[in-house]
Parts: C-alpha cells; sequence; structure tokens
C-alpha cells in the first residue's frame, strides 16, 4: 500500500530544484495571464512599439546589452548564500514556498502600490484577506480587529508602540478636551469601577485601560459634534505638543510632574525596540529590562515585582513587550502568565498597560493549534502530531493559545510563513486604535461615529509605499499552506522535530576531550549551545574556541562551508537568569568566568528552519555535529 505523500514535497521548489517543472509552469502561467491583459486593453489602440523599430541594428544591440547585464547578474546571485538546503541553520531565513513566488511574480508584473486602493484595488483587497487569515490563527475576533502588512517586523513593532504610546496619553488629552468644551464623561477604571473622567488626576488617567481609553472616543463623540471633538483632541494631544513639550504643558495644567512613562521587555528583545524607542522620541533609558528565566523567557514574578516598584515611584507604563520566538533562541514568553499579572496590576494596583506580543518569528506556530475546521487543538493533539512526547510543552501551547489577549500582535509572514521578503504583519485586537495613528478624525466619513469607515491603507500605517505582490504572496500562500495544522502546522512540526533531534543528539554525542553544554529545550526550533574545554579557564579564552567553530561554520563567497550556523552573545545583565545556571555547570567556584562576564558569552545558535532539516536522506543533522566537532578540533591542533 503506497505511503500518504507529504505535501511538504510539493509546496517547496526543493534543495535540488526537483519541483522546477511546477514552479516554471506558474510562472509560464502567469506571464501569459499578464501579457494577455495588457494586450487585451483597448486591443483598438495602435502600439508606440513597432516590428520595424524592433529590427534595427540599434534596438538587436540594446537587447544583447541587456542579456549581457542580466546574465552578468545571474552569475553574481550564485554567490548568494543558500538558504534553500538544510546544510543552512545559521538566520531565521529558509527556502520560500513555490506558490508564494510564483503569487508574488504574477502579482509584481502588475507594480501595486498597496498604499491606496485606488492604485492597487486587487491587492488591497487580499491585504485585508490576509489580516483576516492572520487573525483567525491567532484567535482575535475579526469582526473587531484589523492588520495590515508592513515590510518586516521592525515596522510593525514601531506602529505598535506608536498606537501604545499615543494609547496612553489619550485619556489626558480626552479630560483636557471635555474641561475645555465644557461636557463630562465617565471612564472605566483598572479595577472596573466607573469615575467621571474631570475628577482624575494625571497618574489616574495614564493608568486607563487600552479598551477603556478607547471607548472615549464613542463617548466624546456622543457629547459634541464630530470637527469639535476632533478639535479639542487636537489641542491637548501628544501628537501636537510633542514630547519636547508635552511635560512642561502637564505640568502647567495639573501643577505636578508627569514622570516619563517606561516599556518594559524581556532581557531577550529583539535589536529592533532600541530603533523603535529612539525614533519614537521615547529614549532607551526609558526601556526596564525584565530579568529571563533559564529558558530564556521573561520571569512574570519579576514582571510583578518591577510594577509594584514603579507604582510606588508612579512612573507610568506605556506597554509590556512580550515575545513570541525570540531571535536568538526562540524561546517563547508565558503570555498567559503576563496577562495574568495586568490583570492582577489593575486590581490590586491601580495600574494598567498596554500589552504588545513580537511574535515576528514565531507566530506561525500558532497554526499548529488549529485543526483544518478551525477548532482550537489540545495540547496533547499538538504533541502527537510532532511527534515528540512531552514537547512542546504546555506552557509554549497555552502562551500560543493566548495569543488572542494581547493587545497587538507583529507576525512575519517571511519568516514561518515562508513566503519572499518584505511581509510583516501588525494586528490590533481592538480596530479602533489604528485611529490613534491616524491622521483624519475616525468621522471622517458622512459624519458617521467611530466604527463610521473609509479606506484607511495608508492614512495610520508608517510606509506610505508599500508593494501589493507581498500582500499576493502571502494571500495565496495561506490558501494553499492554510494556516492550520494540516497546512502551515506541517511545516513548522517538521522543524521541531528536527529541533528536538539536533538538542537531544548533541547531548547525546561524545565530543571529547571537549564538552556540550546546552541551553535548555528550545520552544521552537532554535537551537543554542557552546563547546568547552578543561583547559578553557576565562570566558575570553572559551568564547574564542566558540568563535572559532562559528567562523568555519559560516558562509563566504568562493569558499561555501559544509554547514552553515551562527552564534549569539549572551550578556549581562539581560541574561543572568540564564547565564547563572550555564556558567554554574563548568564548576565556577572560583568566579573566574564571572570577572569577565561584560564581555558575554558567545553561543552557537542553529535555527533549524528548513522544512526538510528532518528528512531522512543525507541526515544533516548528523553531518552538521560531524562539523562542529572537527571545527572544535582544528582549534585545539
Amino acid at each position: 500500500m503506497a505511503s500518504t505523500p507529504n505535501p511538504i514535497h510539493s509546496w517547496f521548489l526543493g534543495p535540488k530544484a526537483e519541483n522546477d517543472l511546477l514552479l516554471k509552469e506558474l510562472i509560464d502561467f502567469a506571464f501569459e495571464a499578464h501579457v494577455d491583459w495588457r494586450r487585451s486593453y483597448h486591443p483598438e489602440d495602435a502600439s508606440p512599439i513597432s516590428a520595424s523599430t524592433q529590427r534595427t541594428v540599434a534596438a538587436i544591440s540594446q537587447r544583447a546589452d541587456l542579456r549581457r547585464e542580466f546574465n552578468g547578474l545571474l552569475q553574481r546571485l550564485r554567490e548568494s548564500v543558500p538558504y534553500f538546503h538544510p546544510r543552512y541553520n545559521a538566520e531565521m531565513i529558509s527556502d520560500t514556498s513555490v506558490v508564494a513566488q510564483a503569487g508574488y511574480f504574477a502579482a509584481m508584473m502588475h507594480n501595486p502600490n498597496n498604499a491606496s486602493p485606488d492604485t492597487a484595488p486587487v491587492t488591497a483587497a487580499l491585504e485585508d484577506e490576509v489580516a483576516e487569515q492572520l487573525a483567525t490563527m491567532i484567535g482575535y475576533d475579526t469582526s473587531r480587529c484589523w492588520g495590515h502588512l508592513t515590510s518586516g517586523g521592525t515596522i510593525a513593532n514601531f506602529e505598535s508602540l506608536w498606537i501604545a504610546r499615543n494609547m496612553l496619553y489619550h485619556p489626558v488629552a480626552a479630560m483636557l478636551a471635555t474641561r475645555a468644551l465644557g461636557i463630562d464623561i465617565s471612564v472605566t477604571m483598572p479595577d472596573k469601577s466607573k469615575a467621571p473622567l474631570k475628577n482624575l488626576d494625571p497618574w489616574e488617567l495614564l493608568n486607563i485601560r487600552p479598551a477603556a481609553s478607547l471607548d472615549l472616543w464613542d463617548k466624546l463623540w456622543q457629547s459634541a459634534s464630530g470637527p469639535v471633538v476632533e478639535s479639542a483632541l487636537k489641542a491637548y494631544s501628544l501628537q501636537t505638543f510633542g514630547y519636547q513639550d508635552y511635560g512642561r504643558h502637564l505640568f502647567r495644567e495639573f501643577g505636578e510632574q508627569v514622570r516619563p512613562a517606561v516599556v518594559l521587555a524581556p532581557g531577550t528583545v529583539h535589536c529592533s525596540w532600541k530603533k523603535v524607542v529612539s525614533a519614537l522620541g521615547i529614549g532607551t533609558n526609558q526601556v526596564v529590562m525584565i530579568p529571563v528565566t533559564p529558558e530564556c523567557r521573561m520571569d512574570p514574578d519579576a514582571l510583578w515585582q518591577t510594577i509594584v516598584s514603579l507604582r510606588g515611584k508612579r512612573i507610568p507604563i506605556m506597554a509590556c513587550i512580550s515575545t513570541c520566538g525570540t531571535a536568538g533562541q526562540g524561546a517563547i514568553d508565558d503570555m498567559q502568565r503576563i496577562i495574568e499579572v495586568r490583570a492582577r496590576a489593575e486590581s490590586e494596583l491601580g495600574v494598567s498597560f498596554h500589552i504588545h506580543s513580537d511574535a515576528s518569528y514565531g507566530g506561525y506556530a500558532a497554526s499548529l493549534t488549529r485543526a483544518a475546521d478551525g477548532k482550537r487543538q489540545s495540547a496533547l493533539t499538538v504533541r502527537e502530531q510532532c511527534g515528540l512526547g512531552l514537547w512542546p510543552s504546555d506552557d509554549c501551547i497555552i502562551s500560543m493559545y493566548a495569543l488572542w489577549s494581547a493587545d497587538s500582535v507583529t507576525i512575519d509572514p517571511h519568516k514561518l510563513g515562508y513566503v519572499p521578503y518584505p511581509a510583516g504583519a501588525l494586528l490590533l485586537r481592538d480596530k479602533r486604535a489604528r485611529y490613534l495613528a491616524s491622521t483624519r478624525p475616525p468621522y471622517h466619513k458622512d459624519g458617521e461615529g467611530i466604527e463610521g469607515e473609509y479606506p484607511l491603507t495608508a492614512d495610520p500605517v508608517l510606509e506610505s509605499s508599500k508593494p501589493g505582490a507581498s500582500a499576493a504572496a502571502v494571500w495565496i500562500s495561506n490558501r494553499t499552506m492554510p494556516l492550520h495544522s494540516a497546512g502551515n502546522g506541517r511545516l513548522v512540526a517538521a522543524t521541531l522535530r528536527a529541533a528536538h533531534n539536533l538538542h537531544a543528539l548533541l547531548g547525546a554525542t561524545e565530543f571529547a576531550p571537549f564538552k556540550v553544554v546546552l541551553l535548555p529545550e528550545p520552544d521552537l526550533n532554535i537551537v543554542c549551545f557552546f563547546l568547552h574545554h578543561n583547559s578553557l579557564t576565562t570566558l575570553p579564552a572559551l568564547n574564542r574556541l566558540n568563535e572559532h567553530i562559528h567562523r568555519e561554520l559560516s558562509p563566504a563567497p568562493g569558499m561555501p562551508a559544509p554547514y552553515m550556523i551562527s552564534r549569539i552573545r549572551l550578556t549581562s545583565p539581560n541574561y543572568d537568569g540564564a547565564l547563572d545556571p550555564l556558567l554554574a555547570s563548568l564548576g565556577d567556584e572560583g568566579g573566574a568566568y564571572k570577572r569577565h562576564i561584560v564581555e558575554g558569552l558567545i553561543v552557537l545558535r542553529v535555527t533549524l528552519m528548513n522544512p526538510f532539516s528532518d528528512a531522512a536522506e543525507g541526515d544533516h543533522v548528523l553531518g552538521l555535529i560531524d562539523a562542529i566537532r572537527s571545527a572544535a578540533t582544528r582549534f585545539a591542533a
């Protein structure tokens, strides 16, 4: 009896271009359809390019030049990094699916700019459908949420904090607006009680729950006409004054100093967040790092203690950044516990804030939690599909379930969605939040209130030019590799198996005279470890060994490595929760390693993102282990 074919074998071009005819067929279809479209558009019009012009010596020479230069480009591209092959396990990038490549090509021929439905009526609609696909996968209510595509996770993260910042100060502007207009409205407090907005002091105004802050829009529109409310809000908003003058303005209004708000983030947070807080004028000094556990997850207990400490100093919290799939280790923060910590802070401390999940890398892993009928799958069913016994852990799976609780989520289809760059995405749990980044008032159309819709493709979005080809690629990919366990979940499960097997083999393989020191079992498909030798008694010496291994297993033009991995640096104090047990395992009684902890610990990183990483053919997991051992041996020699 023939076995059921694995759909993954049809979804990708393959390491040896096994599906070359399929991809060529799809691209040929796309090209022929595009040519037919051009020729059928007003066929009565004369062509500006005549047959006789194309036969001239000059035209023939021009086309020859074009072909020669194009061939030169193709030759240079052969020096690219072979992301498509299971031997490449360095950064978070892999092969893209056949259908995504073809979809991108097909839409690219039309060159749509998704900044407006006027310039991209088809792909702008596809982008809306993509947002709905992603929202359904993580569990958002599609009738209440909103999302769009970005160039990547950095821009999506920027927009999330842009909105969170404006959300924090929105109740302040609303209260001052109502005072100017001579009206009053009530607001829901963190403990769910009601209070007149005019009676609140600055601290209370800066701790309104995100949903209650957005409710103020509706209440204001009901109390006065849209243009009048908008004018009053604008007069007192952060967007109008800017950070440089807002503090002085609030001091004049309230007679007390309003402390600058902080952003909470785990020590493992992606480097893009430093750019985000700098670009928004928040400042890196306002980022409070939350300690991490040995598994490189945010410590919920430390989060609570930090909130208590900030409450005592009356320092407001703008947002808490959680990570679903850290860039360094693929760790998944315990979102359920983080949500519970905020709920406790609201009820016991009167403190609230925006919660964002940076699921740039791990967001698509939520497809594992959905059955083909859209229903949630149990943790046991998820583990059965992965075939890994007790892994992934309940904590990881519950955290993926809990993504729907975050106020905003970043997801990158160009990572575990296996579509071409650029394709990031931002999702908002409450679509009203988009107006906080909009330059057009919510009542813009026909004098309607906040639920009145108008084209928002470009207005609350940072990028004014967006490739519609990305929307087409993500849309067709999500349609053919659906966002459930039988679709994209198969891809994620395959990479999880490969990571689990590598982690186990590294722990069981003899590396004498070296020793493998493993970080805890990964939450996703990134395996981190380092090699140690008893003669290496200082951290700089230990790091030199692992830097050497990394250099030997790094891609270089004209000198392809047999296998390619990456490395990261665990620094103090951000990673102390993970560093302490690692260094203790080396018998660092005298603290010889810790004396150089400022340098950080170099850790080797294997990103098993390739969908064929766990294939039996060639067994690249064993090959990678042999390559690591050989590189270490050459260092000793």
